[in-house]
């Protein structure tokens, strides 16, 4: 099976992220140029206020502005606002380096905090139009079985420069040399906005509206934020996930100022450190979703990492270890970062490429919201740094509890008919997705109610498994008493089979029609033995015609392919593959016709499948080398 092309030769895509890099590491020099300006690590000084105050005066400004980001995403050309917006930063950053001479002479007169402050909200006023453009962007320069991967790569590219960043910085910083770190940060910014004039976007700019037609256009997300649910569900999590992200953030510094020991001048280099060990796990995060690579079961990934999250969280809080701190850091960017490229990837899955800019502008205002909140209270608080360590372990039994309920939720869901069958049907459709690689198109040809009968080839002992996996409704499939091998009985009592005994069939076929009958959805290879590793269609056996005439019944042709060619069945489930199962348009076989008839014009659907298969991984090809040209 063809591949998609590489998305190391991806020009547009290698662009993006080289751009992402550089100003990742200007977003770390200006923070920690900033909290050593404000005197964070002075004696009296609230480390975790500081931080608060930092953060809170970032975001603020997108509480306003990301609305207007996600519109303008909509209604310009996103490369060039992704430019003005990086070179704008850069503009920000000379005036910090040319304000930080001041600051030392003088000290931090209240001037020099609020114009500090000023720099930081107008840094964040260009961040809030950056974000929303550049999340609507990525769904343009890669294809859609890529994206999950490609968010995973950006993210992770982020966090590598953000964790360079936080130790080039807190070197910078032990020496004293804040405005060198802003005069890298400037460098950084001027070049990451170069990189966006030679992006490629295809077909996005669309504008020539009047502005009260584009001021109606910039309220549509909301509502249709509010109208699905889904999209609902999605932002919620993501003012979670972001709420969380930031109590540990303002965390941190207090727990580097007072938890461990250290002295005043190395408050500021220690908690750059323990922001290096989260932007560690955020990398290793972004690694493991990359890995899996694979939009199916973005839930299960969710969910599990919150309830793994939650309890790196409550050790953060627990240890009085710098050593072991830095290890619960580091779980706490796995797992975080997994949620959030998973909850990223599943918004952008669901939402029109017309809206989707505005969506992510509403996403963002919802998840800056509760940043800014959380900041502003940690900012206020009175003696934040003795408090925040209890906050912190409220934070973590918080989203164990959060991650185990929905955890639970989710598993218990499906097309099975206990929580336990379904359980294990998501363990399975988690490993096919993920090991097998597989794929699917046509799924909705399978009726969602009523009697149906699922006619694949059989290539493997993994097709049921294969199917099941994408069919929202429970299959009872057809198979030999001679395959149901002891070692995976379990399994077979989840899916139930209909067993043939090979000298006895009667009592086999009145239950598969009783079963069609009764509304049910039944699946029988025609074939009715493995093709292994030779992949020519077999003669078919006049099992499936008889029993579609008798129950009246349609037949849903199933073609599968890219299983692993072993003759052994144990490796049809030990060698990774690149599965694919593509469903035909279903048809109702006339009780009259000839059953040879019925096999022979289910044999031609079949082949047609095939052939659609091969035109599509032909295809393929094509768009492939015409991106690489």
């Amino acid at each position: 099976m063809v591949r998609p092309m590489p998305l190391w030769r991806n020009t547009n895509f290698i662009l993006m992220w080289s751009s992402v890099a550089a100003s990742g590491f200007g977003d770390r020099m200006i923070q920690l140029a900033a909290l050593a300006l404000l005197g964070a690590g002075a004696a009296g000084a609230e480390a975790s206020s500081l931080q608060a105050a930092i953060s809170f005066f970032f975001f603020l400004p997108y509480l306003a502005i990301a609305p207007v980001g996600g519109w303008l995403a909509d209604s310009m050309p996103r490369k060039w606002l992704l430019l003005a917006c990086d070179e704008g930063r850069a503009g920000v950053m000379l005036v910090a380096w040319l304000l930080a001479p001041l600051a030392g002479a003088a000290g931090l007169t209240m001037g020099l905090q609020a114009g500090l402050f000023a720099l930081i909200a107008a840094t964040g006023t260009l961040a809030a139009v950056f974000a929303p453009t550049r999340n609507a962007t990525i769904p343009q320069l890669v294809p859609g079985a890529q994206l999950q991967r490609a968010n995973a790569v950006i993210l992770s590219i982020a966090v590598i420069a953000s964790l360079i960043g936080f130790g080039a910085g807190g070197k910078l910083i032990e020496a004293g040399s804040a405005r060198v770190g802003l005069a890298v940060g400037l460098g950084c910014y001027a070049v990451s906005g170069l990189f966006f004039a030679f992006l490629r976007v295809p077909g996005q700019w669309r504008g020539g509206q009047s502005p009260r037609a584009e001021l109606a256009r910039l309220f549509e997300a909301i509502g249709y934020v509010r109208r699905h649910r889904a999209a609902l569900e999605l932002v919620l999590l993501s003012m979670i996930l972001w709420g969380a992200a930031n109590v540990v953030f303002t965390a941190a510094a207090a727990l580097a100022k007072h938890r461990y020991g250290l002295p005043a001048d190395e408050v500021v280099p220690h908690f750059a450190y323990l922001c290096m060990a989260l932007g560690g796990g955020m990398l290793g995060g972004a690694l493991l979703v990359a890995a899996i690579d694979s939009r199916h079961e973005s839930e299960l990934v969710v969910t599990a990492s919150l309830l793994l999250a939650g309890v790196c969280v409550v050790g953060l809080a627990l240890t009085a270890s710098y050593g072991a701190a830095l290890a619960l850091a580091f779980g706490v960017g796995v797992f975080g970062n997994a949620a959030m490229i998973a909850v990223l990837t599943l918004l952008q899955s669901i939402c029109p490429d017309h809206t989707r800019g505005r969506v992510f502008g509403v996403n963002t205002v919802a998840s800056t919201l509760i940043s800014v909140l959380v900041n502003l209270a940690v900012w206020q608080l009175p003696h934040a740094d003795a408090l925040m360590p209890w906050v912190l372990g409220a934070l973590g039994g918080a989203l164990i509890v959060c991650g185990a309920v929905t955890l639970v939720r989710h598993l218990c869901q499906g097309p099975l008919d206990s929580p336990a069958q379904n359980t294990i049907w998501h363990g399975i459709r988690f490993f096919l997705f993920f090991w097998h690689r597989l794929r699917t198109s046509g799924a909705h040809h399978v009726p969602r109610t009523g009697p149906a009968i699922l006619a694949p080839n059989h290539t493997t002992g993994l097709d049921p498994f294969l199917i099941q996996s994408v069919v929202p409704r429970r299959v009872y499939w057809v198979m030999f008493a001679s395959y149901r091998f002891r070692i995976l009985e379990p399994i077979w009592r989840v899916i139930d089979p209909v067993t043939l005994e090979e000298n006895d069939v009667r009592k086999p076929l009145r239950r598969m029609v009783q079963c069609l009958r009764d509304g049910a959805a039944l699946g029988l290879f025609p074939e009715g033995a493995l093709q292994r590793a030779h992949r020519e269609l077999q003669p078919f056996e006049p099992g499936v015609a008889m029993v579609a005439q008798r129950a009246d019944a349609p037949i849903v042709p199933v073609w599968i392919s890219g299983t692993p060619r072993r003759q052994n069945m144990l490796w049809h489930f030990l060698e990774r593959s690149s599965a694919r199962v593509v469903f035909g348009a279903p048809y109702r076989p006339d009780p009259a016709t000839p059953r040879d008839e019925v096999l022979a014009e289910l044999r031609r659907r079949m082949l047609a499948l095939a052939s659609t298969v091969e035109a599509g991984e032909t295809g393929d090809q094509r768009r492939d080398e015409n991106r690489r040209s």
